[in-house]
């Protein structure tokens, strides 16, 4: 059955590559339910997720090292830091 189940991860990193505005994680799974087609959800759930610990981490992708947010973002040339608020 597909499903494709939206964690706090996968929330962050769809707002950070402009994926989904969205305020809270049912926002953002209907949003990225509406953009992929149904075949995909599940196996493309499990690649975010990969994608996010190899490459993009939640809290730590300084926008340079990520070949995603290195393609969303060309012109960045420093490293973007999140503080913890």
């Amino acid at each position: 059955m597909p499903a494709f189940p939206v964690d706090t991860h996968i929330h962050r990193l769809a707002q950070r590559w402009g994926l989904s505005s969205g305020i809270n994680v049912e926002q953002t799974e209907h949003d990225l339910k509406r953009l992929f087609p149904r075949e995909a959800w599940n196996k493309l759930h499990l690649q975010i997720i990969f994608y996010g610990r190899e490459f993009c981490t939640a809290r730590g992708c300084d926008g340079t090292v990520c070949p995603l947010c290195r393609e969303l973002y060309p012109n960045r040339r420093r490293p973007l830091t999140h503080r913890k608020a």
